[in-house]
């Protein structure tokens, strides 16, 4: 049976690189965000689940009932999946990668960061990036990413010149010793310089500083290579599907 996760010791006892987004979906959820878990007649935690703005995130066990899981994703209107397993032939496969290496950098550049002190037009400055010729609603954005900023349930770097930043890295979702890095971006002029490179070995170290021990990040086959360089060992892979 499926029920609604209602306090964070719940949580317990699960380890999962995805569990960053279903604590997210449970601690920032607002309208129909929320998060879910599957459970036996006994209790016996078998699969976690969140919706954020219909895009679910699924941690399954061996133990999984996914006739049941797929019942509850369309009758929720479900838009995308992620999981750790695909649960339809149209599941795109990206690769996972935890952080294995050191985050040796050295850079001529300064850094900026978002934290409890930084602005609106701060935020704007970083989401100029984040959302690289891209539409999207600052202000959801905003409220739902500052609140985690403030409450170091995120992280967000940036590389500078003197006039504008040229590369960003987030890690958009903590949970304990927990953190997914994604939003790397350069500018298409800078690239080619290292500067992903140092701009995500900053936040790394950020993020260790703050004793998160377990980093990850998946990409596409492509970039298989580039993480690898970066010290970035691949554990397995994870699905996205958009099609039920």
């Amino acid at each position: 049976m499926i029920k609604e996760i209602k306090t964070i010791e719940e949580f317990s006892g699960v380890s999962s690189p995805l569990i960053p987004r279903i604590f997210s979906a449970f601690k920032y959820k607002t309208g129909s965000d929320n998060a879910w878990k599957q459970v036996t007649e006994t209790g016996v935690i078998t699969a976690l689940l969140s919706s954020v703005d219909g895009n679910f995130t699924l941690i399954s066990t061996p133990q999984t009932d996914f006739d049941e899981i797929k019942e509850f994703l369309q009758f929720f209107g479900c838009q995308s999946l992620i999981s750790n397993v695909p649960l339809t032939v149209f599941s795109k496969t990206y690769s996972l990668f935890k952080f294995c290496g050191a985050e040796d950098f050295k850079c001529d550049f300064s850094f900026s960061r978002l934290d409890n002190s930084s602005t609106a037009k701060q935020y704007k400055s970083f989401a100029s990036l984040l959302f690289f010729e891209e539409q999207f609603d600052f202000n959801n954005w905003y409220c739902d990413f500052s609140r985690k900023i403030v409450n170091n349930d995120a992280k967000a770097i940036a590389l500078n010149n003197l006039e504008k930043i040229l590369s960003i890295a987030t890690a958009p979702m903590i949970y304990k010793n927990t953190a997914i890095i994604s939003g790397v971006f350069t500018l298409k002029e800078f690239r080619n310089h290292g500067y992903s490179k140092v701009t995500i070995y900053k936040l790394i170290k950020e993020l260790k500083n703050d004793n998160v021990t377990e980093i990850y990040l998946w990409c596409e086959k492509a970039l298989e290579d580039f993480y690898n360089k970066l010290g970035f060992i691949k554990t397995g892979d994870i699905y996205i599907e958009t099609e039920f």
